[in-house]
């Protein structure tokens, strides 16, 4: 991914004027296609239906304070031209088998995923089940790998991005007239219920969910870690150039990190929305139910939130909608764990970092073997709504590391031209902060629970 020294770089001035810009947004809504599927409509809405509306803030609070972290990957992307596992990487100390400490950390997380993303593939074959019954789950299942698979190892993301994209839309819009519509029915909710969501209290029954919709919800560990791959493909990196003296780098780069943190503040408005909208569908609907199991029945359980609200007839409206979102999620973390796993490969000295060939070679082998594996775990296993449990905790503690590298990144000798302001500054340390004390208030109270 990095670029050859022979290699003219492809300068670009960054946009000005709000439409201009708009054109060269991009990464930040493959992350939110990678979010929706499984932290809004499984995670999210399963933790509204146990807790009520008490955890409303561990929601808002997931949502907005991991974005700092990922400007600064973002940011440190942009400066460097190097994306995650590479920049990860840099160091002389610390150093385990030839690689920095980090790096084992973020393998033992992307082994992890194997599990975690099971869930959401399994929860996309349940969808396609409900809707056509005359094909077995299991068939489901092998569908959903070759409609994953397939396009990611032709490389033709962007047909599937544009599409998915367009489905997320859709069903973002349906659910947000669902919030609304719930108030003319018995399951009406009012601003005392929104009150009690924020009073930052955790039930202990709903302790594990809590630590898993925060790690999942909003933009993750591993969608801060995967959205410097997407910064360099869209060309923000590219187009700033190799860093120099010059005052034309340093404007370029200003101008395109602008950009990032457009498209990543655009991003968290629509998945701070949506997170919201699905929660409070949850809480409010589906808590009164209180019905809801894991197993092959749960997206059809969730489905109560369209049709208690709107009416049995809305039914296929929402698996059709459930059906996009999940497949969105699951073939964008596709197309991003096999870079991570390519990236790795190339750090590791598995391939060679410089040759395009072998890392494009990669990343087909891991477009097939990821929904593949993904596919067996949920077979074997059946129970997607703690996969993606599974998934959120595994995020929450990848989070601190993730956290911790962002620091390194901040006061790693950046350019000083590129110095944030000070605002800037209070904002990441707010986040990280916060984002180590509530991991660590988290893994306390499942100790004290379970002792």
């Amino acid at each position: 991914m990095n670029q050859k020294p022979n290699q003219v770089p492809l300068i670009r001035e960054p946009p000005v004027g709000l439409l201009a810009t708009a054109r060269c947004l991009g990464p930040g809504f493959i992350l939110s296609a990678a979010i929706v599927g499984s932290g809004e409509l499984i995670a999210t809405t399963a933790l509204g239906a146990k807790a009520g509306f008490t955890l409303l803030w561990v929601i808002l609070l997931g949502c907005l304070i991991k974005v700092a972290v990922q400007l600064e990957y973002g940011r440190y992307c942009i400066l460097r031209g190097k994306p995650s596992f590479q920049a990860w990487d840099e160091g002389r100390t610390g150093r385990i088998w030839g690689l920095h400490w980090s790096i084992w950390i973020a393998f033992l997380f992307i082994v992890s995923m194997f599990i975690g993303l099971a869930g959401v593939m399994g929860a996309a074959a349940q969808v396609g089940h409900s809707i056509i019954p005359e094909i077995s789950l299991k068939m489901w299942v092998l569908l959903l790998v070759l409609a994953i698979a397939f396009p990611v190892f032709q490389g033709k993301y962007r047909i599937v991005e544009v599409a998915a994209t367009a489905f997320n839309l859709v069903f973002v819009a349906a659910v947000a007239y669902c919030v609304f519509a719930v108030q003319k029915t018995e399951y009406a909710f009012n601003l005392g219920d929104l009150t009690e969501g924020l009073k930052f209290e955790i039930p202990p029954e709903a302790l594990a969910l809590a630590i898993g919709a925060f790690g999942i919800t909003g933009v993750g560990a591993a969608e801060i870690f995967t959205y410097p791959y997407w910064c360099m493909e869209k060309g923000y990196a590219l187009w700033t150039g190799a860093a120099d003296s010059s005052s034309d780098w340093a404007r370029r780069a200003k101008g395109w990190i602008r950009v990032m943190t457009i498209d990543a503040f655009v991003a968290l408005v629509v998945y701070t929305l949506t997170t919201c909208a699905f929660y409070i569908l949850g809480a409010s609907v589906l808590r009164v139910q209180e019905r809801l199991a894991d197993g092959n029945q749960l997206i059809d359980q969730l489905s109560v939130i369209f049709t208690e609200v709107l009416g049995p007839e809305a039914w296929f409206i929402f698996m059709v909608g459930a059906f996009a979102v999940l497949f969105s999620t699951v073939f964008s973390n596709a197309a991003g764990y096999s870079r991570l796993w390519a990236d790795f490969f190339a750090v590791s000295g598995v391939i060679q970092p410089e040759s395009v060939k072998q890392r494009r070679r990669a990343i087909a082998v891991m477009a097939w073997l990821l929904p593949i594996v993904w596919g067996l775990v949920y077979i074997g296993f059946q129970k997607p709504l703690i996969l993606v449990i599974f998934m959120g905790i595994s995020n929450s503690l990848f989070l601190l590391v993730v956290a911790y590298k962002a620091i390194v990144f901040h006061y790693s000798g950046p350019d000083r031209r590129m110095f944030s302001s000070l605002r800037y500054d209070v904002f990441l340390w707010v986040s990280v902060l916060s984002i180590v004390l509530l991991s660590f208030w988290a893994l306390y109270e499942s100790v004290a629970a379970n002792s």
